[in-house]
């Protein structure tokens, strides 16, 4: 038979899917360069035409995982009745509803992302994910200050900034994955909990709201977010 040959988008794809549906299965440490390559069916000489490493899978899946989630939410905030203040508020309250549900899956690269060994592919992996959301981010800011929702500004920027609040929760989402007791979760939740209160409020102030519109996440969301993962690390 002769030999299928497959586009190259396609092949990584593939490389893509067989990497994560091992690191869901495995964790990200735990799998090896050889494991995704036997799971795709590929050549070792393949896997490295499209990735120089394994971190380089895990950056490009981040951004699909992104795009994702970025489709999904693009097609709620399209609705032409809702004013900017209400596409922005969907927008966050659908990310923390998708977050809750994928939660197994992202927690099964976080062990790697929040180690402290690994902050320059933290940063790597948050620049392809900001890459995905911010013109998302940027276009519902725009109708936002067309409509007088938000104060005028440069929306580019403002959304850049917004999405670049999160990278100052390394510190504690680091602690919660690496709490050693039930207590020390407790904590580190209670911790993360007003890291993220204390982001709505300049978001709040960026914007033109008034304090508490902005909620990116919900009393609880760090005790719903790592239920399974606690479980697990529990068994």
């Amino acid at each position: 038979m002769p030999r299928v040959v497959k586009h190259p988008e396609v092949r990584r794809g593939e490389l893509i899917a067989a990497a994560r549906a091992l690191f869901f299965e495995k964790g990200y440490e735990a799998t090896s360069v050889d494991e995704i390559i036997g799971r795709a069916g590929i050549s070792k000489g393949a896997f490295y035409y499209y990735f120089p490493a394994k971190e380089a899978v895990l950056e490009a899946l981040a951004e699909q995982m992104a795009r994702e989630a970025a489709n999904e939410t693009q097609a709620l905030v399209a609705d032409q009745t809702l004013n900017g203040f209400e596409r922005l508020d969907l927008f966050l309250k659908h990310n923390r509803r998708l977050k809750v549900e994928r939660a197994p899956e992202a927690l099964a690269l976080f062990e790697a992302l929040f180690r402290p060994e690994n902050i320059a592919l933290y940063h790597h992996v948050f620049t392809r994910i900001s890459r995905v959301l911010i013109p998302l981010v940027a276009d519902i800011l725009q109708r936002g200050m067309d409509d007088g929702s938000f104060l005028p500004g440069d929306a580019d920027a403002m959304a850049e900034i917004l999405l670049g609040l999160t990278t100052t929760t390394h510190d504690s989402v680091a602690a919660l994955v690496g709490a050693p007791s039930e207590e020390a979760f407790q904590v580190a939740a209670a911790a993360f909990q007003r890291r993220w209160v204390a982001q709505g409020i300049v978001a709040d102030r960026i914007l033109g709201l008034p304090e508490g519109s902005i909620q990116f996440i919900e009393p609880g969301f760090a005790e719903a977010f790592f239920a399974g993962w606690r479980l697990k690390q529990a068994g």
